[in-house]
């Protein structure tokens, strides 16, 4: 079995966590600046676009600091399923996202499996300050 060394594997986890970081607080700051508009565009009533927006942040501060990362990586996973189905089946979206497609949502689907299934890494708050 080929093993990845331990200091390449941990900043590949790191990466992965800053990615996924910046990309949540993107779609966090996008969706709050106007969150009834992002309800009206995705079909949602404006509380359930509030909880998907705080969501996103939360799991934005999670990967940032390590902290229940791998239970943020579970509810994006979860998320994603919901906003690839409604790309398919309910929006018939093309696959690109350059056409409002769901490729997006499957690479943050992606990689929050990759955290959900080899946690954050050494590089971590809770690894870092032995929590």
């Amino acid at each position: 079995m080929f093993e990845v060394p331990t200091f390449i594997g941990a900043i590949v986890l790191l990466l992965v966590r800053a990615l996924l970081t910046v990309a949540f607080v993107r779609e966090f700051l996008v969706k709050a600046k106007d969150i009834p508009r992002f309800a009206k565009a995705d079909g949602l009533n404006v509380p359930t676009a509030w909880f998907v927006a705080v969501a996103e942040l939360a799991a934005a501060v999670s990967f940032a600091t390590g902290v229940l990362a791998q239970w943020a990586g579970i509810g994006v996973i979860v998320l994603m399923l919901i906003t690839t189905c409604l790309h398919v089946f309910k929006w018939h979206s093309k696959y690109w996202a350059s056409a409002g497609g769901p490729e997006y949502d499957l690479l943050l689907l992606v990689l929050s499996a990759v955290i959900v299934a080899f946690g954050t890494g050494p590089i971590a708050v809770p690894t870092l300050f032995g929590m």
